[in-house]
């Protein structure tokens, strides 16, 4: 769970680290990687106006992992199907916000939500909240694992059925 205002992407990486590929590492190591830039360290200033950090501080943390991160624009639903898991940015309740899109079962999307966890929403609300930038329509942030084949265990991030449960 997300432990600070602006960590919302620390917080959706280290959940994808995590459970998609059995990385043990914490929050608090991926702010301080991400944080840990000359440009931040002159104006530590900058993450909070820009609300937090960007995909491509992501892209960097991960490659400098070992891992391979991939930055997608245009995407669509079938997009994210396929590459599922993939961190979007969203904008629920009017502020700016990371999480991970797991899967879609009928109308209903699966999403691994730093905040408030495991949650589902109907797609025509997802369709609402996932940010449209003018420039570069629908983005998203795909990891991968260089020399492991994709859905490589523990991969605990795909989608069972069960986990789109909805309470009435």
């Amino acid at each position: 769970m997300q432990n600070w205002d602006l960590s919302c992407g620390a917080a959706a990486l280290t959940t994808l680290l995590q459970y998609q590929f059995g990385d043990t590492v914490t929050e608090r190591e991926v702010a301080t990687g991400l944080i840990n830039r000359d440009v931040y360290i002159a104006n530590p200033i900058l993450v909070q106006l820009r609300q937090g950090f960007s995909l491509l501080d992501l892209k960097r943390y991960v490659d400098k992992r070992g891992y391979l991160g991939m930055g997608f624009g245009g995407m669509s639903l079938q997009d994210l199907e396929r590459r599922a898991p993939v961190l979007i940015p969203v904008n629920i309740t009017g502020y700016n916000h990371f999480v991970i899109f797991r899967g879609r079962l009928g109308d209903r999307v699966l999403l691994a939500d730093p905040a408030w966890g495991n949650r589902t929403m109907t797609l025509a609300r997802f369709e609402r909240v996932w940010i449209d930038y003018l420039d570069l329509g629908r983005v998203g942030f795909v990891v991968a694992h260089k020399g492991k084949p994709a859905g490589h265990p523990p991969a605990q991030l795909a989608p069972r059925e069960s986990d789109f449960v909805t309470l009435n």
